[in-house]
């Protein structure tokens, strides 16, 4: 190779400032003074090593590197040069990290660039490893005495014959073709086998790979070497290692023609030879045929093949062939590891013979074997696998474009755990996620595939996540911790041993693909660098993800290359060509087409993130059924779902669920025509009483315990949008005390009672199970943060009921509190959003109770969870209730009392109670009713009620009485109740008729505390200004 010098002659006039010279001592290269615009050239073949845009102002301004350590053990740097002159000449864009850079092609031109006091090129070179790392050098002395004039060099460096050139293999990483080309090599022996370890990125070969090598008229070569010992396996790993290979083979582009070269990277005796060689290379050659068997072996090897008749083509590496090449050898292996390319370590062959088995040589004169191809196989399950619906791990809302299907182990025991277990650990965790979970019997969906699972770091939303529950490691059972290990994976045949578990991840993964428009091709190491589409492991995404992100993201080497992606992906293609049933349900099992704000069940096609099959089936449902198709889960298709769920009897939700669409569009069901619609049947609460007088317990064994809780308390209620009643419990026990077993809060039953006096009967439970009472929103009780959540109070507006409910560490002790809401009549419960610091307002925005009087507001009253504070008063408008900004206080300023004031006490004084416990708030018959537990020290421990005009009405002057007082055990009667608390308005009460209340009890002294635990129903007398008990109107004040 020539040296050639930066500037052409007679275009400069000589160096202006020498090598580190006494006055220039820093000065690490040369100046060469020249016009600017004065073109310089490349001094030899490289790559472009780095490009500086205006990052050194100072100094070089704008420069560029190239990198010849393969050629020369040298970097170039080229300094002061303008960054608009930086052109590759071959694509016209600007050089980039990597561009091969050829010697006598312009790199750029002189300027005048940083720190620089006229136009001239700084110029330097450097020793190994190059300029970021090695020595500087003197560049007149390393290069420029020598260099010739740039523009004759050769502009076509090809040759008409390969033999004597060199040819490169490699196995950690992947240089660009480029980078090869650069480095003086006719081409590269690339592997077809998959990686045995995480550091191999380069097996194996990709056709992007090869078609760059071969797009630069280089040559490829594909050689088949899983690990050393892939030989010990005898004729049975023969055949499996000839099948992988020849798949990865054409997969890459190889020509059916061209020769794959089997490893024996041994020395290995004759007797190995006979018993263990020769089966190996014989089970190839059988399949691959004699004309494209090639055998990567050492001399004496050689000798034995051609003896036994095996091989057309060898490739000879040094051990065990002391210092002699095979006169029949077509490639040496002389130098192992010695040398980088691009930064990857590399062995350099020696070509020997100009046929080679290269992918585009001319083929041996041996007849191929035809190969008949596999006939289709029929799928395992024609219909394919039941998908169970399994909430609970955590996700985040929405995805990207999904680009992968990422497979996973579990890391549990094989045959052992079952994907419930791992979902439910996922589900107290909240730290990992996986949309599908697979064991040897079944398949359970644990994160909706519109939303984000937790699977794979920094490539969560863009992947689908299939975990198969087992190891991926050899060893599958266990006692203590995991002992696998990455060096020892799972093999192949104890992954084919999971039949069923593997076919029905074929299914999930055909289910997925075809969804998401996801290739059904494998996806190795490399494809995961390149960012390529297809399904692939979190192995792969893990040593992938060093080239995609630029970083080792995470350390998981679950599922290994030594699973059987060929069976599970021949599966998968043959169930993703299974013709579909136009009529299934579009949905995952246990979702439905509901409201935005709903669970992850809920799909409302609104977000975003929901696939074209959602809106397309919601949109056939809505017009089958008669209505607009708009796609979308909106009021009217809620509405109709409520007639529809009406009229055959169902649980009423407004949801479309997996029944509604079969009977639609199964069935043939129509809405019929809508009848005039009828007034809720309205609540008698009976006549009026002069005394206080229990009802019934409405909670407690015989009453509640068929709903699993025998104990519960508190039982806050309204009116449900088509009319029901619901209580909302507190802290609730499947056994009569507290703390007897399954702890839960809050709980909710419904209650069709339309006759108060006979006391309210509960009808069902809410939460999706009518016979259990489920607690509404799944947490874990005396978790590190909180303790229970309990409810506040709950109000009705239009078709919407919301809850506010406080979370608590340990009783008293509020942490914050939050506003959740139901669209389906009570049923269901969702986060709003609205969270409350429990320090708001002095800690007197704690415990509330609120009513809609319908004038547009919702008036809250309000007070701390500790029994020891006063009342404070504010308003929200209906339609902003969870706008935590949106609500005012009524409160004293100036001398006078106004909406938008702070709020200040609005009941404080010891005469009319000074310390508040839970209450209730309802506007009845054009008044306000207020009803609470008076704990204060004197003259308290009971329960008062309010009744009064204005909700701004002074409460010191409202009509107060008390219709039960708190007594001792033993005690008690119609009008006294021991340990009392929690009053809650009977929804149906009247101020001239009957008036019911809750109230509960808990007794948390004594041998026997814990039981009663319950909830009271008492009919009151309230008296009123406007509802005397002797008809006529009271003036004042009365008690």
């Amino acid at each position: 190779m020539n040296r050639y010098h930066p500037l052409a002659p007679g275009t400069y006039t000589g160096v202006s400032s020498g090598y580190r010279t006494p006055d220039r001592p820093d000065h690490r290269g040369v100046d060469i003074a020249a016009n600017n615009g004065t073109p310089i050239y490349a001094p030899t073949d490289g790559t472009i090593a780095y490009v500086g845009i205006d990052d050194d102002p100072q100094g070089y301004g704008s420069w560029l590197v190239i990198d010849s350590q393969n050629q020369w053990g040298l970097d170039f740097t080229f300094g002061h040069t303008p960054p608009s002159s930086f052109i590759n000449p071959h694509t016209g864009e600007q050089w980039k990290f990597g561009d091969p850079v050829h010697a006598g092609e312009q790199i750029a031109v002189v300027g005048s660039e940083g720190g620089s006091s006229g136009p001239h090129l700084h110029f330097e070179t450097f020793g190994a490893p190059g300029r970021f790392g090695g020595p500087d050098l003197d560049p007149d002395s390393t290069w420029l005495k020598e260099a010739k004039d740039p523009r004759q060099a050769p502009k076509d460096n090809g040759h008409t014959s390969l033999v004597g050139k060199l040819l490169v293999d490699f196995s950690a990483g992947v240089p660009t073709a480029a980078q090869i080309q650069s480095g003086g090599f006719a081409g590269a022996i690339r592997y077809i086998s998959d990686p045995r370890a995480g550091w191999m990125l380069g097996k194996p070969l990709r056709r992007e790979e090869a078609d760059a090598l071969r797009a630069r008229g280089m040559v490829v070569v594909s050689n088949f070497q899983f690990g050393k010992s892939d030989w010990l396996g005898g004729a049975e790993q023969g055949r499996r290692d000839a099948e992988r290979g020849i798949q990865i083979h054409r997969e890459a582009g190889g020509p059916e023609t061209a020769a794959i070269y089997v490893s024996v990277d041994a020395s290995p005796s004759e007797e190995q030879w006979n018993t263990l060689v020769r089966p190996y290379l014989l089970a190839w050659q059988e399949r691959l045929g004699k004309t494209r068997m090639g055998v990567y072996c050492n001399y004496p090897t050689i000798e034995w093949a051609l003896r036994d008749g095996i091989g057309t083509y060898f490739w000879m590496h040094n051990w065990g062939s002391n210092g002699r090449v095979h006169p029949a050898a077509h490639l040496h292996q002389f130098e192992i590891d010695k040398q980088k390319v691009g930064g990857v370590g590399i062995d350099r062959n020696r070509i020997l013979k100009e046929q080679f088995g290269q992918w585009d040589g001319v083929a041996a004169d041996v007849p191929t074997p035809v190969v008949e191809p596999a006939q289709p196989q029929p799928v395992t399950s024609p219909s394919g696998y039941p998908i169970t619906w399994y909430g609970g791990p955590g996700y985040d809302t929405g995805h990207g474009a999904y680009l992968r299907i990422y497979l996973h182990t579990t890391e549990n025991q094989d045959w052992v755990a079952r994907a419930e277990n791992v979902a439910n650990y996922q589900a107290g965790a909240q730290n990992g996620s996986y949309h599908y979970l697979i064991d040897d019997h079944h398949i359970i969906n644990t994160v909706s595939t519109k939303n984000t699972a937790w699977g794979v770091l920094s490539d969560n939303r863009v992947s689908v996540q299939i975990a198969m529950v087992g190891t991926s490691g050899s060893t599958e059972t266990w006692s203590g911790a995991n002992p696998n290990r990455e060096e020892r994976p799972k093999s192949r045949e104890q992954w084919l041993a999971h039949t069923k578990m593997l076919d029905m991840v074929a299914f999930v993964i055909a289910k997925v693909a075809t969804e998401y428009d996801i290739p059904i091709e494998r996806v190795d190491i490399g494809g995961v660098g390149h960012n390529r589409k297809g399904v692939s492991s979190h192995n792969n995404y893990t040593y992938g993800s060093r080239v995609l992100r630029g970083f080792k993201d995470g350390t998981h080497w679950d599922v290994p290359d030594t699973f059987p992606y060929d069976v599970v992906l021949a599966a998968a293609k043959r169930y993703a060509g299974l013709p579909e049933d136009p009529d299934r349900f579009p949905l995952p099992p246990g979702h439905y087409w509901g409201p935005l704000d709903g669970p992850t069940e809920s799909w409302s096609n609104t977000f975003g993130n929901e696939p074209q099959s959602s809106k397309d089936g919601l949109k056939r449902w809505q017009q089958t059924i008669g209505m607009p198709g708009t796609s979308i889960f909106d009021k009217a298709t809620k509405d109709v779902a409520t007639r529809m769920q009406q009229l055959w009897g169902w649980p009423v939700t407004g949801n479309v669920y997996e029944g509604e669409w079969n009977e639609v569009i199964h069935n043939g069901w129509r809405l019929p025509a809508p009848e005039p619609p009828r007034p809720a049947v309205p609540i008698e609460a009976g006549p009026k009483v002069h005394h206080s007088k229990k009802i019934k317990e409405v909670t407690g064994p015989g009453l509640t315990d068929r709903f699993g809780m025998a104990a519960t308390d508190l039982g806050v209620m309204a009116r449900t949008p088509s009319g029901r009643i619901l209580a909302i419990f507190g802290d609730t026990f499947r056994g009569p005390r507290v703390g007897d077993g399954d702890w839960r809060s809050p709980v909710a039953l419904f209650s069709d009672t339309k006759k108060l006096d006979e006391g309210i009967v509960w009808s069902e439970a809410a939460g999706g199970d009518p016979r259990y009472a489920r607690q509404l929103w799944d947490y874990q009780h005396d978790n590190p943060f909180f303790s229970t959540v309990l409810p506040s109070d709950v109000v009705t507006i239009g078709d919407t009921m919301y809850l506010h409910a406080m979370v608590n560490k340990g009783l008293g002790n509020v942490v914050w509190t939050e506003i959740w809401k139901s669209t389906d009549d009570g049923q269901t419960w969702q986060h709003t959003g609205a969270k409350f610091d429990a320090g708001l307002h002095r800690g007197l925005a704690q415990l509330w109770t609120w009513d809609a009087p319908g004038d547009g507001w919702v008036y809250v009253f309000s007070t701390g969870f500790q029994r020891d504070k006063p009342l404070i008063l504010r308003r929200v408008r209906e339609d902003r209730i969870t706008d935590r900004n949106a609500y005012e206080g009524w409160g004293w300023k100036d001398g006078a009392w106004r909406w938008g004031n702070e709020p200040t006490p609005v009941l404080e004084r010891a005469h009319s109670a000074a310390k508040f416990g839970e209450m209730c708030l309802r506007a009845i018959q054009g008044k306000w009713v207020l009803v609470t537990f008076d704990s204060s020290d004197v003259g308290g421990y009971d329960i008062d009620v309010r009744v009064f005009s204005k909700i701004t009405d002074n409460l010191y002057e409202a009509h107060k009485s008390t219709p039960l007082r708190g007594v001792g055990w033993g005690q008690e009667g119609d009008d006294a109740v021991a340990q009392l608390y929690g009053p809650s308005i009977v929804p149906g009460s009247k101020l001239d008729g009957g008036f019911h209340i809750f109230v509960s009890q808990w007794k948390t002294e004594g041998p026997d505390k814990g039981w009663p635990y319950r909830v009271l129903q008492f009919k009151i007398p309230v008296s009123s200004p406007g509802f005397r008990d002797d008809g006529g109107v009271n003036p004042h004040d009365g008690r």
